[in-house]
């Protein structure tokens, strides 16, 4: 199936976020709490990595990891403060554990080349246009240490027939899904220089993703 088109607003996805953040935790059960289990389980987190979470949302998974980091470094950044505020209000009896909140662009991340042990990204790339994808792709691979890995998960197109009603409601009605749709993100990893680990393809009351494990491979003897 095509890749329906977006186009890049932030102002407008700050607004659909902050309209849509009082119930987004309910939707994220019903459609996508399945997909964070087994992100978390392919992530294989060893408590003191650093870890970058992009688009962090209202903190879900995001608590999730600090569980399993408590002596790491973990960092959580999205373009909405209202999610960012409401992760906040999650995250508020974790103060044994070391982990920052802030806004950022999955585009342009404010961090150093080879710099996280394990980046996780779910359900975003569903809300950007299809050219960014590589450009998002080598951003990952950028901050990512040798040997380094990437767990990602996304709206997918899925392999049922009741799944083309999700494809045929993002096209229809974008407006009902804040703008998600279908895509498809593994092509553009391996382009960017990920070997990709395994994936899995799910359903969840009917509503179709993937989840992706990739890794940056270890630098070699004379690079």
């Amino acid at each position: 199936m095509e890749t329906l088109e977006r186009r890049l607003d932030r102002t407008a996805m700050k607004v659909n976020y902050k309209r849509i953040v009082w119930f987004y935790d309910f939707w994220s059960w019903l459609t996508e709490s399945k997909a964070a289990k087994y992100v978390l389980q392919f992530a294989e987190i060893k408590d003191g990595e650093t870890i970058l979470e992009v688009a962090c949302g209202t903190g879900v998974v995001f608590k999730e990891i600090l569980k399993r980091n408590p002596h790491g470094k973990t960092l959580g950044i999205d373009l909405s403060p209202d999610m960012l505020r409401k992760a906040g209000k999650r995250l508020k009896n974790m103060d044994k554990v070391d982990f920052e909140l802030l806004e950022g662009d999955a585009l342009a991340l404010d961090f150093g080349d080879n710099t996280f042990d394990l980046l996780i990204n779910n359900f975003m790339i569903d809300l950007m246009p299809a050219g960014t994808f590589d450009e998002i792709a080598e951003e990952f691979y950028r901050v990512i240490k040798p040997g380094g890995r990437v767990v990602v998960s996304t709206f997918s197109f899925g392999k049922k027939k009741i799944h083309k009603f999700w494809f045929w409601l993002a096209k229809k009605f974008p407006d009902l899904l804040a703008g998600c749709r279908p895509v498809s993100f593994k092509d553009n990893l391996i382009k960017a220089g990920f070997e990709i680990e395994k994936s899995i393809d799910l359903s969840q009351n009917t509503f179709p993703s993937k989840v992706i494990k990739a890794r940056k491979a270890k630098t070699t003897s004379g690079q």
